[in-house]
């Protein structure tokens, strides 16, 4: 008996200095989860695809979202995957800005190199004064004036800006004229620019043109109607190019009353061949008409 007492009294004391615990039974190892929105507990729910917390299906519109895409994610988890879209987003549209104005850099010069290479064959022409009457400069849109007139001569850039064509008038010789023609802002406008702003490069344009034809009347022409661009802000653009003209002391035409909407070719930008008779008869007519700071419209 006193054996028995001795062994029973060593175990205990190894237990305890071991520290091992006596087997307690079996107990309950379920983890209980929570819905992380209504924080009850949850028996059947969604998991996150992102951060793992589970939610009630009816907590959240799950199953149109696991319909949608096979996943489903939470509403912070998504609201935080759209920041970050955004601000992918962001960063790219600032690329494009920076692309756009580096192609615009290019253009420019493109521009000036091949207008470059002109002007030293007319730096070797000879041109008497009042050998031409009337020098038309400008974009696009006078493509094919001035085909049938013999007096006029035209000078086009397609898709050239106001700030364009001034270095191009800096740069290039174009001998003597009468009378000097200068029509830009189609492409301006049509690129949703503040008319502040292109009013500013016209306004420099035509200081530049005024010093480099001293001798010479100069006509800025209205930027005519296209497509893609409201009546509104042709009628605004022109108003802020008559004061341009009125302050320089220079004459302004506007040829919107000039030319007809079937003067237009297809694509409603360009002049078709009709159109573009009107409007060379226009300058024409506006080349021995109109004082300095005058307004001249077509009729």
């Amino acid at each position: 008996m006193g054996k028995m007492m001795l062994c029973a009294t060593v175990i205990a004391t190894l237990l305890i200095i071991g520290g091992v615990e006596l087997n307690p039974g079996p107990v309950d190892n379920i983890v209980q989860v929570t819905c992380n929105g209504c924080h009850r507990t949850l028996k059947s729910g969604t998991q996150c695809a992102t951060c793992g917390q589970w939610y009630h299906n009816s907590c959240e519109n799950v199953k149109f979202q696991v319909a949608e895409s096979g996943k489903w994610n939470c509403a912070s988890c998504s609201f935080e995957r759209l920041r970050v879209l955004e601000d992918k987003l962001k960063d790219a549209q600032i690329q494009i800005e920076e692309l756009k104005r580096k192609n615009e850099v290019l253009q420019e010069q493109l521009l000036l190199r091949n207008n470059g290479k002109d002007a030293g064959k007319l730096d070797t022409e000879k041109v008497e004064p009042g050998g031409t009457k009337c020098l038309v400069l400008g974009d696009s849109i006078i493509r094919n004036v001035g085909a049938d007139k013999t007096n006029m001569r035209v000078e086009c850039f397609p898709g050239i800006r106001a700030n364009q064509l001034r270095r191009v008038i800096e740069n290039r010789n174009f001998g003597c004229s009468d009378t000097v023609v200068i029509h830009v802002g189609t492409n301006e406008l049509r690129r949703s620019r503040n008319l502040d702003y292109v009013m500013g490069e016209v306004y420099d344009l035509v200081n530049t043109i005024k010093a480099k034809f001293p001798n010479s009347r100069l006509v800025l022409s209205g930027v005519l109607r296209c497509k893609g661009v409201s009546w509104r802000r042709v009628g605004a653009a022109n108003d802020r190019f008559e004061w341009i003209a009125r302050n320089l002391g220079t004459t302004f035409v506007d040829p919107n009353s000039w030319i007809r909407d079937g003067d237009f070719s297809r694509d409603g930008l360009h002049l078709n061949r009709g159109g573009a008779r009107q409007l060379g008869d226009l300058y024409c007519r506006v080349c021995g008409k109109g004082g300095e700071g005058e307004k001249v419209r077509g009729n």
